[in-house]
């Protein structure tokens, strides 16, 4: 470079650069007028777009951040480029030949040496792809690349290369027209600590890895198996100062197009996968560089995409992604959700068995990333004590502590108490109190269950133990009435025997299945129990009763979103015996309670004695009202 880029020069560049096609290779832009365009902002994290662009003006503004300026700033600003460099850039998009004037040396050799290294990057990535496909050295490696499904016209789409064993070969190919020390910065070579220089590179499949705007950044290289095997399995380029590994997703320059119009961003965590993939069709995915999945990399994704699928070969290597993801899910607008591939597959070997469009479709279901989180926590303990119950829900009550949408930590809080197997409510408690920011007892929380579920257990109960209660009772329930999933579990399996418990729990019969039958049957009521059907006091209208009759929003904290096609869950209304089992259910906001005929005669109702000391409701006082807690 001669000198300081003339002004008219960089006027004509400024006046002929297309703001709007620019700013659109690296984020989504809408239409909002006859002068605007708007977008999510690149510089930083937003969810509701504050961006701007003028095309009539060629100016950008960002009201979020308040970043704003010409073409020329835009592309310094996001490719972290030198005030020459941009302009060079674009003049050469839009076919200007520059002129130089005067420049400062600082300016002019940092400058110069991102070029170089730039240059020094492309003719590495020449060697190497040239040496692959046409030399000698390069026939172990083509037969390799074929059996993974990487033919002459794949490797040539993707620039894929190999750099053969020897210690010298780019340093004598290259030095020639490259100093060693500008190879040695690049990361092409390493030095030694005697000073002895070698290539970096040794026997390894190169995949060569651009920026966003397709210059030639660094190196990503797998080793070729089948021989001498020196280093780890895959080796990438050192940071330099235009290869920042943690601001590079392998491929995006490819896949930007496709993200933005699909909304969807696969990351995989090899090169062959991507490279399968897009084979495939799945033109959308991209992979990190050798480095964990990091707030750089999700504020690429959240440019082009909405949606990013996170598909791995097994659990355990997508648990550590989602681990390392988690710090930012609720930092930028893209949804991550993880793909565990079927049979232990990797994506690469997926595609080539089923197709991309069976991909795409396993893709639609893959699962939120807090839930794939949560569910994973509490599959690590023992549920089948209320200490592994406890342990679950205090591992996993900080994953919703994290969470900013109050409608999300209620929904998570749902499907934590269903996986756990407790109440709602102790995780809805011990939630509160992490965020309050008060101790949090988990294992006194779970097992104090709600009032709700006694209520719920103590219609089990009835029906466990009187025929008669079962036949007027049962179908009248649907799973609606029931808030745990144990207890709707014990309801159909009630259903199942036709109300006979001891049907049940013949030999041969599941042990967990008997102990939890016999549990309702023996368990004594909570309180007096009803009086025997067909007694002299029996009176119509009389016995238990259980309906819908009371809003969901009456009962406390629920489920936000009802399932598909159920209406929202109603509460339980019954006709008990006794105070003491309407004071239970009466803890349950809006439960309606009335009794049964308080003229209870003396006698037993099997073993048991029947209460005979409550007295009728008397005068200004309502069947069932509950006017003071029992201690």
């Amino acid at each position: 470079m001669a000198g300081r880029i003339r002004d008219d020069d960089v006027a004509a560049v400024r006046e002929r650069t297309d703001i709007v096609k620019l700013v659109s290779g690296y984020l989504t832009l809408k239409k909002a007028g006859h002068d605007r365009f708007i977008g999510l902002c690149p510089f930083h994290t937003e969810k509701t777009p504050s961006f701007g662009v003028s095309p009539s003006k060629g100016l950008y503004h960002c009201f979020g951040c308040g970043k704003g300026g010409d073409a020329i700033g835009f592309l310094r600003d996001v490719e972290h480029l030198e005030f020459s460099e941009a302009v060079e850039r674009l003049a050469n998009d839009v076919g200007i030949t520059l002129r130089y004037e005067g420049d400062t040396p600082a300016e002019r050799r940092v400058a110069s040496k991102r070029q170089a290294m730039v240059r020094a990057n492309e003719a590495a990535f020449e060697l190497y792809h040239h040496t692959l496909l046409e030399a000698k050295e390069g026939e172990e490696a083509r037969a390799y690349l074929e059996s993974r499904g990487i033919d002459r016209d794949v490797a040539a789409g993707f620039e894929v290369g190999y750099a053969p064993a020897y210690p010298d070969f780019l340093l004598k190919r290259l030095v020639k027209s490259l100093s060693t020390e500008l190879l040695v910065e690049a990361g092409l070579a390493i030095k030694d600590q005697e000073g002895n220089v070698r290539d970096r590179f040794r026997r390894r499949i190169t995949f060569p890895v651009h920026d966003l705007s397709g210059k030639a950044v660094g190196i990503g290289a797998r080793i070729l198996p089948g021989g001498r095997e020196e280093g780890p399995k895959y080796l990438n380029s050192p940071e330099t100062p235009v290869y920042r590994k943690a601001e590079v997703l392998y491929n995006l320059q490819r896949a930007k197009a496709s993200a933005t119009k699909l909304g969807e961003l696969f990351l995989v965590e090899g090169y062959t996968d991507v490279i399968a993939m897009v084979r495939a069709g799945v033109t959308n995915t991209v992979a990190t560089c050798g480095t964990a999945l990091g707030e750089g990399h999700f504020r690429l994704a959240s440019r082009f995409a909405q949606r990013m699928v996170l598909a791995f070969d097994s659990d355990d290597a997508g648990a550590r992604a989602a681990e390392r993801a988690f710090e930012f899910v609720e930092r930028f607008p893209v949804q991550p959700v993880v793909l565990i591939l079927p049979e232990g597959l990797d994506p690469a070997d997926f595609v080539d068995a089923r197709g991309g469009d069976a991909l795409r479709e396993l893709a639609a279901t893959a699962v939120p990333l807090v839930e794939y989180m949560v569910r994973r926590t509490v599959g690590r303990h023992d549920l089948s004590t209320i200490e592994g119950q406890s342990a679950a829900v205090a591992a996993a009550v900080p994953l919703l502590e994290r969470l900013g949408d109050p409608v999300r930590q209620s929904e998570y809080a749902h499907l934590l108490a269903e996986l756990a197997g407790v109440s709602e409510g102790s995780v809805v408690l011990a939630l509160e109190q992490k965020l309050s920011g008060r101790p949090v007892e988990v294992q006194q929380v779970v097992k104090r269950a709600s009032a709700q579920e006694k209520v719920e257990r103590e219609i089990l109960r009835i029906l466990a133990r009187d025929a008669d209660a079962f036949r007027q009772i049962s179908p009248r329930l649907s799973d609606e009435h029931f808030r745990t999933t144990r207890h709707r579990e014990l309801l159909h399996l009630l259903r199942d025997s036709g109300g006979h418990v001891s049907g049940s729990t013949a030999e041969g019969g599941d042990e967990e299945v008997v102990q939890a039958l016999t549990a309702l049957a023996l368990e004594p009521l909570d309180g007096d129990l009803l009086p025997p059907p067909g007694t002299a006091e029996d009176e119509p209208g009389d016995g238990p009763e259980v309906r819908r009759d009371v809003p969901a929003a009456d009962l406390g904290r629920r489920r936000a979103t009802p399932s598909a096609g159920t209406e929202p869950r109603r509460g339980l209304s019954c006709r008990v015996a006794t105070r003491s089992q309407g004071r239970d259910a009466e803890r349950v906001a809006g439960v309606h309670v009335s009794y049964t005929s308080p003229r209870f005669p003396p006698g037993t109702y099997g073993s048991e004695s029947i209460d005979r000391s409550h007295p009728r409701p008397g005068p200004g006082r309502s069947e069932g009202a509950d006017h003071r807690p029992r201690a």
